[in-house]
């Protein structure tokens, strides 16, 4: 078997490890979300989520973050192409922003959708 490839591999991954950290550094959105990423986790684990439940918080959890690093390398790529303002940038930076908001917001109503019912049986 050839794995020539493997360290071609490893540095990409490297690369890209080192890319979610610099935007965890940076970027208060990006610690948010990883601070929710966090408490759906230990809620989950505490509330005993199925499998199917937890495939789909899995790939909320990919779906944010995802935008999120997506919606950042935007802006600073905008950044880069025009520090000053423009109003085209601001137009670009906004609608990446709108896609974190609307992936957010349609994994808040999947996590009340799967939590509410086992949240409810325990006040009962």
């Amino acid at each position: 078997m050839n794995l020539s490839f493997l360290p071609k591999l490893v540095k990409s991954i490297r690369c890209a490890t080192s890319g979610i950290f610099q935007a965890t550094k940076t970027e208060l959105n990006l610690r948010i979300h990883f601070a929710a990423v966090s408490v759906v986790t230990a809620t989950g684990l505490i509330l005993g989520l199925s499998q199917q439940e937890w495939i789909a918080i899995l790939f909320l959890f990919a779906l944010v973050i995802s935008v999120e690093l997506l919606n950042t390398s935007f802006e600073k790529l905008c950044d880069v192409i025009d520090p000053e303002y423009n109003n085209s940038i601001r137009q670009i930076k906004d609608i990446a922003a709108g896609a974190v908001l609307w992936s957010s917001v349609i994994a808040i109503i999947a996590g009340i959708l799967i939590f509410a019912p086992k949240l409810l049986i325990i006040l009962k």
